[in-house]
């Protein structure tokens, strides 16, 4: 969806693998989030890593 919402190729593995390393390229660290976001971003963190 979120490629979608941005006007991104988005059918096949490839174009969602792309999108994900046009992400990873915009950004230099957690800075670069709104703080709104980078709260959700670190419960995700913490969620993932199950502490």
């Amino acid at each position: 969806g979120t490629c979608r919402a941005l006007g991104w190729p988005h059918d096949s593995a490839a174009d969602r693998a792309a999108a994900w390393r046009r992400i990873r390229g915009s950004v230099r660290g957690f800075a670069d989030l709104e703080p709104a976001l980078l709260g959700r971003v670190e419960e995700l963190i913490d969620f993932v890593a199950g502490e």
